[in-house]
């Protein structure tokens, strides 16, 4: 690691702001010669957006740490002279679950060649911005942190910023830049007028659907006919006589993640809240659920304005508008694509379109629970999570041919280690609980990167830190059965099942001893991944011996009499059998050969309880390894089970099978962990893997039903592309 910017900038800030929520901006005006790009180097605490001579610049915010602090680095073309560059800020203040409290500060330099243009400093002219309502305001969820209010966009008088303390260890941005796509197409669907409820939330608002002729002059005489659109170059007026104002329910066609843009005019400045959703389950957007607000403010000005909002991203499917006046006028209501640029795009075309249609629509869900890293969803949360992030990655590989974002992401998250050896629930977040069995997904992830990128240096230097969480789960193990975490703060998650899903999440008292049989298995899949880091590497190191007491002990989880392994012994009893049991159990091959046929089965005949999707991954490759037998009852399961979404109108997969309904109405329609079909058409149908770390050929296929198969993956010595009858 190295300092990248010059002894000539200082990290700034502003004098006597909010120390939370904070929007601050900055400016610089410098001369530059003719021809020669301009190169311009920065990193903020928070998030940030450049504007260079008034027209906006690609520009994010690595999530990261004061000792990991990225650095990103743009190329400018210089359009006169004199130049202006303006940066905005929001420094959040507060620890979330997409980012940490730390001390704000923003550190730019412009470059020509080997000349320096201009430096932050004590001279650099700053001031609160204008309109957005900096402090404490209500969170969007406690996930995402503080929502957007923005009124009056009235101007701060400009003033000096101030030189900050700030020790941070500066780095390359360690992934691409993200795209800004073009403003899509938007549909309107209903609209009306509302009469706000007395709680204020929209969720309870009272809504009147009115006619679209009566609330639009000359409606007739639309080139639209029924169907009105946005953009429009005209803009559309729609005006009411009643209620409190006027509302407008908005289709996207898609799921989608990037930033809000409104460009209204009303004849007068009116309130304007923006509200965001996945579904209309509520015949609206869900707006206010479990604490949690998805609505953005916004003052419409009596001129035409526009607002994009570059601060937040939002996913999102449909966009509800309540315009506090009898009258707006609008040119756009949407929200502009924001885009990882990929390394390659992955094809899968058969005989079948559904299970065409199920590869695209996975492709198009992980491509929006990926920005500046793994997000498990564009909408709730965009957390980076260890278990999460390991389907997105291997996935990822059979989508995208992806290597950047996962090595990123994967350090990301081994910075994160705690004291107690573990890595934090997300990163680069401080949380109040913690996941164990997801640190263990993190050497399951390691192991498949070096697979299937070939990058062992990488692997080599991340092994500290998954040797360091092994120890932890080393220490839990007593009798040959790993137990469970007993303090306040320890969440004993596996996945979204009853018992499994170890609710509550907080507690302040301890829990009773419990071997866990997930935890058990994980710990085996975790030491059987590092063993083959260590072979890839050259290593005499093993964890055979280790492997061989837990395979031992796993023997205590077996009930003989409902064949199968049970997932916990509470006080001597055995409690439940799960599908994600027997299929870890398979999996990690540690069952005996005489058990493994009634497993399967068992299994197949769906006798126990279900994998959540997230977790069905370990069932199909359990059944898989029969593929005469099971092979076509995993691609029926999966155009049932992925193909009942897109029947249902879904652009993007669920984070459960329950959809908007599970978590108390909170389901996430866009959840990356749920995309295994990539995987399995890569693996399987096209029969694709790593023969060697970096080397991937085509290998045993399983035909699952499907036929006419064909395909092109994107691999690290090029493309490959399969064929077949």
């Amino acid at each position: 690691m190295q300092n990248l910017f010059s002894e000539f900038s200082c990290w700034v800030w502003l004098k006597d702001v909010p120390e939370i929520n904070c929007y601050g901006e900055f400016c610089e005006n410098f001369s530059a010669a003719d021809g020669e790009k301009l190169r311009l180097l920065l990193s903020a605490e928070g998030q940030y957006a450049v504007f260079f001579n008034g027209e906006y610049i690609p520009s994010t915010q690595y999530p990261d740490y004061p000792f990991y602090k990225a650095v990103q680095s743009v190329n400018l073309e210089p359009k006169a002279a004199e130049n202006k560059l303006v940066i905005q800020v929001l420094y959040c203040g507060d620890d979330s679950f997409v980012a940490r409290k730390e001390t704000p500060g923003l550190r730019f330099e412009v470059w020509q060649g080997e000349r320096l243009l201009c430096a932050s400093g004590e001279n650099t002219a700053a001031r609160l911005m204008g309109g957005y309502q900096s402090g404490k305001v209500k969170k969007i969820t406690p996930q995402l942190g503080a929502g957007v209010v923005y009124r009056n966009p009235q101007a701060h008088p400009w003033g000096k910023a101030s030189a900050v303390r700030k020790a941070c260890r500066m780095v390359k941005k360690p992934v691409q830049e993200l795209t800004l796509g073009g403003r899509p197409g938007v549909r309107l669907l209903t609209q009306g007028v509302f009469t706000i409820h007395e709680s204020g939330l929209h969720q309870y608002a009272g809504l009147a659907f009115r006619e679209i002729s009566s609330m639009i002059e000359d409606y007739e005489k639309l080139e639209y006919g029924n169907k009105i659109r946005f953009p429009s170059e005209k803009g559309i007026r729609f005006r009411v006589e009643e209620g409190d104002g006027i509302y407008l329910i908005l289709d996207l066609e898609e799921e989608t993640a990037g930033y809000l843009d409104m460009e209204l005019v009303c004849p007068e400045p009116v309130r304007a809240d923006i509200s965001y959703g996945e579904h209309l389950e509520d015949l609206r957007i869900r707006t206010d659920v479990g604490g949690r607000h998805f609505t953005f403010q916004w003052e419409v000005k009596e001129q035409r304005s526009r607002f994009v909002h570059y601060f937040h991203r939002v996913g999102a499917r449909y966009l509800q508008l309540f315009i506090y006046g009898k009258e707006v006028v609008v040119y756009y209501a949407g929200i502009v694509p924001v885009s990882y640029p990929f390394f390659g795009e992955a094809e899968f075309s058969s005989a079948d379109h559904l299970h065409d249609q199920i590869f695209r629509t996975a492709k198009h869900t992980l491509r929006c629970c990926v920005h500046q890293h793994y997000e498990d969803c564009p909408w709730r949360e965009q957390a980076l999570y260890a278990f999460d992030s390991r389907n997105q990655m291997l996935f990822g590989y059979y989508a995208f041919g992806e290597m950047k974002q996962p090595k990123a992401s994967l350090r990301l998250m081994a910075l994160s280690q705690r004291e107690d050896g573990l890595l934090e629930l997300c990163a680069p977040a401080r949380a109040s609980v913690n996941i164990p069995s997801f640190s263990l997904m993190f050497i399951v992830a390691l192991e498949e990167y070096c697979r299937y990128s070939g990058d062992l240096l990488f692997g080599e230097e991340m092994l500290p830190t998954a040797e360091r969480i092994l120890e932890v789960f080393h220490r839990h193990v007593k009798d040959g059965l790993v137990w469970n975490f007993t303090e306040p703060g320890y969440w004993n998650f596996y996945e979204w099942r009853p018992m499994l899903d170890a609710t509550p999440i907080e507690r302040k008292e301890a829990l009773a001893p419990s071997a866990e049989a997930p935890l058990q298995l994980l710990y085996i899949l975790a030491l059987q991944r590092i063993s083959k880091i260590y072979e890839y590497l050259g290593r005499s190191a093993s964890k055979e011996e280790e492997i061989r007491i837990l395979k031992r002990g796993m023997e205590q989880f077996w009930n003989p009499d409902a064949g199968v392994y049970v997932s916990f012994i509470r006080e001597g009893k055995m409690m439940q059998g799960a599908e994600l049991v027997q299929a870890l159990a398979l999996c990690t091959e540690i069952v005996p050969k005489e058990r493994q046929k009634p497993l399967r089965e068992k299994l197949h005949k769906g006798e126990l309880v279900r994998a959540s999707m997230a977790t069905s991954i370990f069932v199909y490759e359990a059944l898989l390894q029969d593929p005469e037998t099971y092979g076509e009852a995993v691609f029926e399961e999966v155009a049932a089970r992925w193909g009942r979404m897109l029947y249902q109108g879904a652009t993007a997969f669920w984070e459960t099978d329950n959809g908007a309904e599970d978590f108390e109405g909170a389901g996430s329609l866009c959840h990356a962990w749920s995309c295994v079909p990539v995987y399995l058409y890569g693996a399987y149908i096209l029969g694709v893997r790593p023969v060697k770390p970096g080397v991937w050929k085509k290998t045993e296929t399983v035909s699952g039903g499907i036929r006419g198969v064909s395909g092109k993956l994107c691999s690290p010595e090029g493309v490959i592309e399969i064929s077949q009858n």
